[in-house]
């Protein structure tokens, strides 16, 4: 059995990647890349988040995270202050501006889901979700030794390195 899950899910997320950053410029949201969807998802739901949690939701480091948070906030999209509660923490939240990206966001992301579901049935759909949730990235791999049972995959052989989630709002 060819075990090419890691390869077919990198080739997902790199055409999906391609394609919500096309529709991001097709909606005239000059700036806004997909790495900023996990950052501008959360204050979607939430209105505000720490630094501390939208590193932990986007599965970013605390220093990308200031990057990714400074340039939406050199674009007017979000705004950053310091806790009340905490002088070490920064609370960040939308501003009105950034607000006005959520029809945007919420459309790629039908669209995107719509794409990425097309031609399956609602049960397969749910399989899939559940055998890629299956997939264990809890242990940690050894460069010269393949992990029991599973393919090595090297960078360039399937695993792309900036490996991250796909959808910019979950809906």
């Amino acid at each position: 059995m060819q075990r090419n899950a890691i390869m077919l899910v990198s080739r997902i997320h790199e055409a999906a990647e391609k394609w919500i950053a096309a529709e991001l410029a097709a909606a005239g949201l000059k700036g806004v890349v997909p790495s900023h969807g996990d950052v501008l998802a959360l204050l979607f739901r939430q209105k505000e988040a720490t630094m501390h949690e939208l590193a932990a939701f986007a599965r970013r480091t605390k220093p990308t995270m200031t990057v990714l948070v400074g340039k939406l906030e050199r674009m007017g999209l979000v705004r950053r202050t310091q806790s009340p509660l905490d002088a070490r923490c920064q609370i960040v939240r939308l501003t009105a501006e950034g607000e006005k990206l959520r029809p945007a966001f919420e459309s790629i992301s039908r669209r995107l889901a719509g794409r990425a579901y097309a031609g399956l049935s609602p049960a397969d759909a749910r399989r899939l979700e559940a055998a890629l949730s299956n997939l264990n990235f809890s242990r940690p791999f050894t460069p010269n030794k393949p992990q029991a049972g599973l393919p090595w995959v090297l960078p360039g052989n399937g695993l792309h390195p900036g490996f991250y989630g796909v959808y910019l709002y979950s809906i």
